[in-house]
């Protein structure tokens, strides 16, 4: 979030030119007051590897992805990457912990909330309708289908601008979902939170099994899932090993040819 109140967030220098926000649970829900209270739709990007790599490779994406108004760290990968800099330790705020904080915080406020899942998903409306009454029983939520390469229909826009959801939540994930958001998020006026949490819904519902606490606990998301969704590989070994290869590269870069330079003068 480009700083208008510093008691919620604190924009670290960043990760691959890409700002980063220190954002607690607790400044999150203090983000989505302020948002509410707001007059426009605010975007949140949660950074992960793959996110940041991309960034870097597509300047207009990368534009994309800068000017969110929240970057929290979603993946161990980029919350390391701060630390290793010297940018200091930082709380990791996953998808995971975002739909639920903002799922209870829409039911407490009576905030009615638009999730949008990707038509060849894993999670169907109807699975997901059944598990949010189950966990927020007077949630208010709209929930509908898009196709991410696509323009969404006028029939859906009506549907879900009829439900006036001050939050939208996505679940397509990666890099499509920023640019759909971009694309289409003024077409739903009413929205104060626009927010992509890829796998997250997922996890949810149980159709795909959440790692373990300690796995969690410990950063090792990214080798469960390759275990139990193998065909994840090439993005896994994006976000293992060449996004810490190329920051390792950049802080070198950084720090050791300036140095360099100038012992070469001195001689």
């Amino acid at each position: 979030m480009i700083i208008r109140d510093r008691a919620i967030s604190l924009r670290c220098a960043g990760v691959l030119g890409i700002p980063v926000d220190r954002c607690s649970p607790e400044e999150f829900k203090l983000f989505l007051g302020r948002a509410v209270a707001g007059s426009r739709t605010q975007r949140v990007v949660t950074l992960n590897p793959e996110i940041a790599l991309a960034a870097r490779r597509h300047s207009r994406f990368g534009n994309l992805v800068r000017t969110a108004d929240l970057i929290p760290a979603d993946g161990i990968g980029i919350a390391l990457a701060l630390w290793w800099s010297g940018q200091g330790r930082i709380h990791r705020l996953t998808g995971n912990d975002i739909l639920p904080i903002l799922c209870a915080y829409a039911q407490r406020e009576k905030l009615p909330v638009a999730f949008l899942l990707r038509t060849d998903g894993l999670t169907t409306p109807d699975v997901l309708r059944a598990e949010l009454k189950r966990r927020w029983p007077d949630l208010k939520a709209a929930i509908g289908s898009v196709d991410i390469v696509s323009t969404p229909d006028d029939a859906l826009c009506r549907a879900v601008n009829d439900h006036q959801p001050a939050f939208l939540v996505m679940n397509v994930g990666g890099i499509a979902q920023e640019e759909w958001i971009c694309r289409n998020a003024d077409r739903f006026p009413s929205t104060r939170v626009v927010v992509g949490l890829g796998g997250a819904i997922d996890y949810l519902c149980g159709t795909v099994q959440s790692p373990p606490a300690v796995v969690r606990r410990f950063g090792f998301e990214w080798l469960w899932r390759l275990i139990r969704q193998p065909w994840r590989a090439r993005r896994i070994v994006d976000a293992v090993i060449v996004f810490p290869s190329v920051v390792i590269l950049e802080r070198l870069r950084k720090i050791h040819i300036p140095r360099l330079a100038i012992r070469f003068r001195l001689s």
